[in-house]
């Protein structure tokens, strides 16, 4: 009995230990919708120019769509673009969607390791004129499908991975008040999906 009474002492501790046991808390929104911008728009159409893009980046027949390259060893370096509109003050997001994973085989007389993961993509913000590789450098910031923040080659691990059939957003914050102002944030099919990450 003796015996029997310390085993239920016991799972009864482990028990309670369990239910203190914090549980990750999802990320909570500090700040309301913004008010109707009635500021002029921006004239001129979103597009990708030449110069802002990496050698190995095609856009599709739809100007939103951008395709990598993926013959001759192409498969194995980062694409990138940036956009032709630039920010200065306000908060402002804008989306992505992975609409196919392309995987290319590999060299079958390659002895070097596939790099990993096989696919990625990095969507972010970027000064005029820096890397189109975000978070290579000080110049950008941004997030990966891997759930990491990017920044100078720093990776910070801030939210869940992501694959294809998922609408991304990232809002960038550059008001001068408010709990979020200064601050870079991600969310997944409109749910807020990291803390407010604060711009370098």
């Amino acid at each position: 009995k003796t015996e029997a009474a310390g085993k239920d002492e016991a799972a009864a501790g482990e028990k309670v230990a369990a239910a203190e046991k914090e549980e990750p808390t999802a990320p909570v929104e500090k700040e309301a919708d913004a008010k109707p911008d009635k500021s002029p728009r921006v004239k001129d159409p979103l597009v990708f120019h030449t110069q802002d893009t990496t050698i190995n980046v095609m856009q599709g027949s739809c100007a939103s769509v951008l395709l990598p390259l993926t013959d001759g060893g192409m498969q194995y370096l980062l694409a990138g673009a940036r956009a032709s509109v630039g920010l200065k003050s306000g908060r402002y997001m804008f989306e992505a969607k992975i609409v196919e994973v392309m995987n290319p085989a590999d060299d079958p007389a390659s002895r070097q390791r596939t790099p990993m993961p096989r696919s990625q993509l990095r969507i972010g913000f970027s000064t005029a004129g820096s890397s189109l590789v975000i978070g290579d450098t000080e110049d950008s910031i941004g997030f990966d499908t891997e759930g990491l923040l990017l920044h100078n080659k720093a990776r910070t691990p801030c939210s869940q991975k992501f694959g294809s059939d998922i609408v991304v957003s990232v809002l960038l914050n550059l008001e001068s008040s408010g709990p979020n102002a200064g601050t870079l944030s991600f969310f997944k099919d409109g749910q807020r999906a990291s803390q407010p990450q604060p711009l370098p």
